[in-house]
Parts: structure tokens; C-alpha cells; sequence
């Protein structure tokens, strides 16, 4: 009998292999995921010769998403032992958080079907917030687009989350044009601070305070979503003891700022992950036209908003039941333009902030947040560089100082805003999208110089009468008294318009 389970010990674990194997993962990577200190103790597991204790055990299971069972770690007599009373089973996801959780009502809801190609970032994510002790702090950096506030709601909705941050989730959205007082006001509201301070403190220190005492030794992970500078992003650092932060941000350097080591970079999806978010919106069409869509996946560079649009828009033609559509669609898309434009619905309660209330989400719109807050010589060396560059190439920084309007503070700048990646000591590169985004602003300030001067300057006064209606303490010449000169002398329009 002793024999038979020594024998049934040393019985090598094939599913353990199969899904590291699968995943591209090595030993030596998860034994630095869950803390195991020789990458050996992983083979000694998947032969068979050892087994994990019961803590390395959940932390393996919380890596790969799966039960003990279904990674050949389970070998008690029952084959599935109960949830409640087993600490070595990764429990199901609830249908509903526990009872007594305080959920921030700004938190976006979860995505339904999950995220494609973010399990192995997310199981990082939760390993490094719930540690054994001690507070704990991430970052998530990546470009417009990417899926940085998906990810982080996604995390906040993970059951496991939940149980760990048993006393509460709060979500600031920040955007680049954040009120801190009113978002931190707002804080207080959900954590039931005296209405006395609700209504009289205007104070931002005098919040913080209020908020730091109320949250006390509450374990709850506050989550900072799209901060645009390292003081905006800290004046939410007002957790206690017990509390672990989570921020978003597409600027790097407040990402390192804020959570240094605890920065997770956030890589588009590759081809065949991006493949798999689409089929998700046209899964026939994607087995009829297989090659047309591959190469507009290839164009999307990998980033989720662009293909969630894409899907949408794709799926739409194809509930006309007509095949004209969708092959006239297809080959629209390949347009960067068209791309760039498509737009992605949302509730009001889902709008990005930054963005007018007039102008809808798309790639275009998210991208020029981070466009309108670079000076002028740094546009023109993106532009610069744009109509350079083959899409996805490296290229060295002494060539890119022979372009005209290229400057060493302009590739800085570009860096310091997420818009140009570092691949190492004096190389660089620009994600496809914001290639083609540079390029269509090119076109665009052309089209404009051609205009003759009286459409140019009515164009003007239309973005003017905009920006008045949403700044009304600006202060300009009346625009009834200057519209009937300015249609009609095109002297008058010139002079206006560089007025």
C-alpha cells in the first residue's frame, strides 16, 4: 500500500507542464511570480517528486487562473474537495461582491466575456496588491488606448480582490482637467463623512486628513484611474495602514514616480490575441474574409479601443445581411483616417474625461489629449518623424536629428508624453496608431493653409464660438459685430484672424 502511493507521488504532472508550456511561461518566472526562491522546486513539481505546501499552493493557483485540480495538484481522496473548507481550490468568481463590501458607485462596470490577453497581467497585478503584509502600490502605463482603465476595473471586479480589500474599492477619475477638491469631496460622500464637512470644508489638505482618519485601519485598495501629473496622482495617497493603491497613467514618468518598481507597462495585444477580441463582435465574417481582417488587426497595432471599434462598427454592417456593406467597410478601414474616426458609444456615465461633452470617445479623440498638451516645435517633430518613418520601425537618435524640426528636447518631450518609446541606449519608436495619427494632422493643417482666407477664418470663429460656450469668463471681440466684415473683406478676415 505504501508503495502504490510513493509510486502514485513520483507519477510526473503533466497538466502543470501543459499550462506553463501553453503560456510561453518558464520555471524561473513563476518562481519569481509567486516566490518559490530555486526555479528547480517548479520541475520537481511537474515530475512528481515533491508537492507546493498549501500557501504556495493558492498563490500557484491565483497565477494560472485555475483550480488545484485542473493543474494535477489536487491528490486527496475526494476528487473535488469542498470550496468552503479547502484553502488549496482558486474559487470561482461570485455572481454578487460580499454584503458588507463599500464599492465606489464611479467604478466602471467589469467587462462580461473578460479580457482577452490580460490573465497573465492581471494574475501579476493581484500577487503584487495582496501581499502578506504591508501596503502595496502598482502602476499602469501604456499608451491611449491601450486598455489601462479596463484592466484596472477588471481587477476591482475579481472576486479574490474583493475578498482580500474586505472593507471597500474606491475609484478617483482623474482625467487631464481633474478638480481634486470635488473628486475628493466626493470620497467623503462615500465614505459617509458628516455632512458639516460636506458642506463647509474647501479645503484639499483639510480632505485628505478628513479621508485618512475615516479610512483608518480599513484594508481597501484605492484605485487612481488616468492621472496626468505625480501631484494629482498623490493627493490620493491618503489610504492607511492596510490600503493598497492601483494607478493608471500614460505618462511614464508618474508612473515611476508613483509606484517605482510597482509599474507594470501595458503591451498591446499581438496578432492573434487581437484576432480573438474581433471574433468576439463578427466571428462569421472573420471566417469569411480571414486574410482582409488579419491585415486590418495588423493596422490597429494591437490596441484594444481600436479594435472594440472596429468590431463594432464591422458588426453592424454585417447585421445588414448585405455583403456590400461589410466588403465596403473592410476596405474603408484600411484608411488610417478612417480608422482614427471611428467612434465607440458611451453612457454619460462612461465618458473619458477631457474629452467636450460634444465630441465622442475614438482613437482620434483620446490621442489628442496627449497632442494639444505638446508646444508647437514638439507637434512639427512628430509630424517630422511621422512621414519619416516606416510604422513599427526603430530608428536611431542622430537620424532623427537630421529631419528638419527634430530637436533632442522635441524626442524628450515625445517620450516624457508616452506618445515615443525607449528600445535602449539612443533608439527609439513610434506605435503604428500614432503614426498615423501624426500623419493625418499633417494633412489636415495643409488642407487648412489652402482654404482661401474668408472659409479659413469662419472655421476659426466656429472653434472659437466652441471654446466661449465652454469658457464663458473668456473675454473677445463680440462676434456679431465682427462676423458681417469678415464675410465680406477678405482684408478684414486676415487681419481678424491673426488678431
Amino acid at each position: 500500500m505504501q508503495q502504490e502511493k510513493r509510486e502514485a507521488r513520483l507519477i510526473p504532472n503533466e497538466q502543470l507542464r501543459r499550462e506553463r508550456q501553453r503560456r510561453g511561461w518558464s520555471r524561473a518566472y513563476i518562481a519569481e511570480q509567486i516566490g518559490v526562491a530555486d526555479p528547480k522546486t517548479i520541475g520537481r513539481w511537474e515530475r512528481g517528486e515533491a508537492s507546493p505546501s498549501a500557501y504556495f499552493l493558492q498563490r500557484l493557483c491565483a497565477l494560472f487562473e485555475m483550480a488545484a485540480e485542473d493543474l494535477g495538484l489536487w491528490h486527496g481522496e475526494h476528487a473535488c474537495p469542498p470550496v468552503e473548507s479547502s484553502p488549496l481550490y482558486f474559487l470561482p468568481h461570485p455572481s454578487f461582491p460580499p454584503a458588507s463590501l463599500l464599492l465606489d458607485p464611479a467604478l466602471p462596470p467589469a467587462h462580461t466575456e473578460g479580457l482577452v490577453g490580460r490573465a497573465c497581467l492581471l494574475s501579476q497585478l493581484k500577487l503584487r496588491l495582496c501581499p502578506q503584509n504591508g501596503p502595496a502600490i502598482a502602476a499602469l502605463s501604456g499608451l491611449p488606448g491601450v486598455g489601462k482603465t479596463a484592466l484596472a476595473a477588471s481587477l476591482a471586479h475579481d472576486s479574490e480582490i474583493q475578498r482580500h480589500f474586505c472593507d471597500g474599492i474606491l475609484w478617483a477619475d482623474l482625467g487631464p482637467e481633474v478638480n481634486l477638491l470635488e473628486e475628493l469631496r466626493r470620497w467623503g460622500s462615500v465614505l459617509e463623512i458628516e455632512e458639516s464637512w460636506l458642506a463647509h470644508s474647501e479645503s484639499i489638505e483639510d480632505w485628505s486628513r478628513a479621508i485618512h482618519a475615516r479610512i483608518g485601519a480599513r484594508r481597501m485598495l484605492l484605485i487612481i484611474d488616468d492621472a496626468w501629473s505625480c501631484e494629482e496622482a498623490l493627493a490620493f495617497k491618503i489610504g492607511g495602514p492596510n490600503c493598497a493603491y492601483l494607478l493608471t497613467t500614460r505618462i511614464p514618468a508618474v508612473a515611476l514616480y508613483f509606484a517605482g518598481a510597482g509599474t507594470c507597462p501595458v503591451r498591446p495585444l499581438d496578432e492573434e490575441e487581437s484576432l480573438c477580441l474581433l471574433e468576439r463582435f463578427v466571428p462569421e465574417l472573420l471566417a469569411q474574409e480571414a486574410a482582409h481582417l488579419r491585415e486590418l488587426v495588423r493596422r490597429t497595432g494591437g490596441l484594444p479601443l481600436a479594435l472594440e471599434a472596429l468590431g463594432m462598427h464591422l458588426q453592424a454592417q454585417v447585421g445588414t445581411g448585405q455583403p456590400r456593406r461589410w466588403h465596403t467597410a473592410i476596405e474603408h478601414l484600411k484608411q488610417p483616417e478612417a480608422r482614427l474616426q471611428l467612434t465607440l458609444p458611451r453612457a454619460p456615465l462612461e465618458r473619458q474625461k477631457g474629452l467636450p461633452t460634444n465630441v465622442p470617445l475614438s482613437l482620434q479623440s483620446t490621442i489628442e489629449l496627449s497632442y494639444q498638451r505638446l508646444d508647437a516645435a514638439t507637434r512639427r517633430a512628430l509630424i517630422a518623424l511621422a512621414e519619416w518613418l516606416t510604422p513599427g520601425d526603430c530608428f536611431g537618435e542622430m537620424e532623427a536629428l537630421m529631419l528638419h524640426g527634430v530637436s533632442l528636447e522635441a524626442l524628450d518631450n515625445l517620450l516624457d508624453a508616452g506618445l515615443l518609446a525607449s528600445m535602449g541606449q539612443g533608439r527609439y519608436t513610434i506605435h503604428e496608431t500614432i503614426v498615423d495619427f501624426a500623419r493625418c494632422q499633417d494633412t489636415q493643417a495643409k488642407s487648412v493653409t489652402a482654404m482661401p482666407p474668408q472659409v479659413r477664418v469662419l472655421r476659426q470663429l466656429r472653434e472659437r464660438a466652441t471654446r466661449a460656450v465652454e469658457n464663458p469668463s473668456r473675454q473677445g471681440r463680440p462676434l456679431d459685430e465682427v462676423l458681417p466684415a469678415l464675410t465680406q473683406r477678405t482684408d478684414e478676415a486676415v487681419r481678424f484672424s491673426s488678431s
